[in-house]
């Protein structure tokens, strides 16, 4: 009976295993960057910053009719970054590893799949949940995620809780990081062209150390999309309401739009139009009318120098507006070419110090992105990319950096990304 239970036992997990799938998957990123005002504008006494940073990352998943898991380190460094050697040898760092992604997910049934632990979150074009990619380190999650996925229409439900550490009282939270950030997804399809989104995101700080009190705020609004053989277009609005970090009443909004139209089977060009909305400096509101990206993209919409990832410190709160045109050729399979203009340009003014009976302009530059995109036969992927910026007297204000010599500011970079699938089973 012993023998035949085990038999059975032997037999079951074969089955298990042959139904199952293992893979492991890589990543390996080096860049080099060479900045000449990147993020902050440059003056004629700075000197130009050259490095290369390195991403590696190496992942599992396994994956059932049940169950899947997943699993990813990555370490993140600059080279030569290493903080303990001696003057003979490089040694290494005190901590450079890190857990990108740790998940475990459940299939309830066909439709319904409960998601939990970290995890990348990514909606729609990323503007308020991203794992910003651009960043070496990236950006995951760590919660709860409920998706309910019926085709033609989705709904996910994100929770999350955080904490410093495994308390023995209280719960106390870093002021300057997210308690909580919990949202719902609502999509719906029309065709296979279009479709309409709407998203609700609660988010929480703490309202000091020392003090329970969270500040909650709410983001919402729709998105909408549509993508066919000829057109896209992408059209949201977002709105801000609640309480901010520093216990101020929030009315904020977002407003974009943007297209993109296929010339030929290589060209495809279009214009679009952002606006932010800040708060007037003049003003004496109680209201914060500044609009928070929370944890969205930045570099892949406002521009490759990144100069407005933080828009309080950018442009003191008083909003952004941004007018571009983008265009990508593609000249083969292989290689392609990415162009982009933006204008920038403040959504209020900002008083003129020197002259307390005008305003500065609102106009803050112009800025040109150009990236070049080899697409290899083997599993790599090669950039290179080059950012201009040409500021006003307004930005040279903001930035600190008043009668510059250094008329353009300017940022190169280039990178290799090799993601070879190491292993899979049949």
């Amino acid at each position: 009976m012993k023998k035949f239970s085990l038999i059975i036992l032997l037999a079951a997990i074969t089955i298990t295993t042959l139904k199952a799938q293992l893979s492991i998957n890589a990543e390996y990123r080096p860049r080099g960057e060479f900045r000449h005002g990147y993020k902050s504008m440059f003056s004629e006494d700075d000197n130009a910053a050259y490095f290369i940073s390195q991403r590696t990352r190496l992942g599992l998943t396994y994956k059932n009719e049940k169950y899947s898991l997943r699993i990813t380190g990555q370490d993140v460094r600059v080279w030569g970054d290493e903080s303990l050697y001696s003057s003979t040898s490089v040694k290494g760092d005190n901590a450079s590893v890190d857990l990108y992604e740790a998940w475990f997910q459940l299939n309830i049934t066909d439709k319904y799949k409960l998601i939990i632990g970290r995890q990348e979150w990514t909606y729609d074009d990323q503007r308020l949940l991203a794992k910003r990619n651009w960043g070496q380190t990236g950006m995951t999650y760590d919660g709860l995620l409920l998706n309910f996925d019926n085709k033609d229409f989705r709904f996910d439900l994100g929770l999350s809780l955080n904490n410093d550490a495994e308390n023995k009282m209280g719960n106390e939270y870093t002021p300057d990081k997210m308690k909580f950030l919990d949202f719902i997804y609502l999509s719906k399809k029309f065709g296979q062209s279009s479709k309409i989104t709407f998203k609700g995101i609660l988010s929480g700080y703490q309202k000091e150390e020392g003090s329970e009190t969270i500040y909650a705020m709410g983001t919402y609004g729709p998105y909408f999309q549509i993508n066919n053989s000829k057109f896209k277009l992408d059209a949201y609005f977002y709105h801000q309401t609640g309480t901010n970090r520093t216990s101020q009443k929030v009315n904020a909004y977002l407003f974009s739009i943007k297209a993109m139209y296929k010339l030929s089977n290589t060209i495809n060009v279009g214009p679009g139009f952002d606006l932010i909305s800040g708060n007037d400096p003049s003003g004496n509101s109680n209201t914060d009318h500044s609009f928070d990206l929370l944890y969205g993209g930045r570099h892949r919409f406002m521009g490759d120098m990144d100069y407005f990832s933080s828009l309080s410190k950018s442009v003191s709160d008083a909003g952004l507006i941004d007018v571009f045109a983008k265009a990508n050729l593609s000249f083969n399979k292989k290689n392609s070419l990415n162009l982009a203009y933006h204008h920038f340009a403040l959504q209020k003014r900002i008083p003129n110090p020197l002259d307390i009976s005008s305003d500065f302009k609102k106009s803050l530059g112009d800025e040109i992105d150009i990236m070049y995109k080899y697409k290899a036969e083997i599993p790599a992927e090669f950039r290179v990319g080059f950012a201009l910026f040409n500021a006003s007297e307004t930005m040279e204000y903001l930035q600190g950096v008043s009668n510059n010599s250094a008329d353009f500011q300017y940022f190169m970079w280039i990178q290799l990304a090799f993601t070879p699938e190491i292993f899979k089973s049949l």
